[in-house]
């Protein structure tokens, strides 16, 4: 049923959202399955957002603002029901876009398949991008983007994100106050750690026997195909000038680590 409810939110992300390109990209995971990702590139918005669901009913909605610089991954993580869980969980991580390495939306509004029904292989694996969030976003996220703002409202008060980038991102025209003064930081044993192996000094969720104390969950997210670039070919000799004929394609995981009050808010470690 919750699978069915997680399939529904995603016809309503791509049949909803005002967009000026859409593409439905059959992919295949380093599994060997094929998936569906659905590409959404906004250019009046500036933003691109990616769309699937995963094999085991988790659902994975990726947005970019590059006018604002902000990344953020969404995650719809279903009960187990066999384990005495109830309803689903929704994160939201959000991260300077500097390392994002999507290509523009006015590039990708460009892009059309030739034949749709072609199963894709990204070209090249971009490997793992560990992120160690430190705080509840809370109003931050609405003074950083109102796209991730809008993107990340089901999370509700699970929008995280690292204090460190708070610093990167440049002050908005009309916001007087300082982000760092609208986030709420995790606990100070939570942001601890060990100096000898670089790690918590608090218990992973993983480690953790007793559900009701806190820990470090950590979720993983890989994307298995995305346009990362752009690529160039030379022009005839006589003119000699290179023009775009192409895009290069890669792969990502993210492995995102956050505080959690009990271990039994970490789904993914019942």
């Amino acid at each position: 049923m919750e699978i069915f409810i997680l399939k529904i939110i995603l016809i309503i992300n791509i049949f909803i959202r005002p967009i000026n390109l859409q593409l439905l990209i059959n992919v295949k995971n380093q599994g060997g399955d094929v998936m569906q990702e659905n590409i959404t590139a906004n250019v009046s918005e500036d933003t691109v957002t990616l769309d699937f669901l995963r094999l085991d009913g988790v659902y994975v909605s990726q947005l970019v603002d590059f006018t604002n610089e902000v990344e953020a991954m969404k995650v719809i993580i279903p009960s187990e029901e066999e384990l005495g869980q109830s309803g689903y969980q929704i994160l939201c991580f959000l991260t300077h876009a500097a390392q994002a390495d999507f290509i523009a939306p006015d590039a990708m509004a460009k892009l059309r398949q030739k034949n749709p029904g072609t199963v894709r292989v990204a070209e090249e694996d971009k490997g793992w991008r560990q992120t160690t969030v430190t705080a509840w976003a809370g109003r931050a996220t609405i003074l950083l983007s109102p796209a991730a703002a809008k993107h990340c409202a089901p999370a509700y008060d699970k929008v995280y994100l690292r204090s460190a980038d708070l610093t990167r991102w440049a002050p908005r025209p009309g916001v007087e106050q300082s982000y760092t003064s609208e986030v709420t930081p995790f606990p100070a044993h939570a942001l601890s750690f060990d100096t000898s192996d670089g790690n918590p000094t608090i218990s992973v969720c993983m480690a953790e026997k007793d559900a009701s104390k806190d820990c470090i969950c950590h979720l993983e997210v890989c994307v298995n195909w995305y346009p990362c670039g752009l690529k160039y070919c030379k022009g005839k000799p006589q003119g000699g000038l290179s023009y775009r004929c192409g895009i290069k394609t890669c792969h990502r995981c993210y492995r995102y680590h956050f505080y959690v009050r009990r271990r039994d808010a970490c789904l993914n470690y019942m």
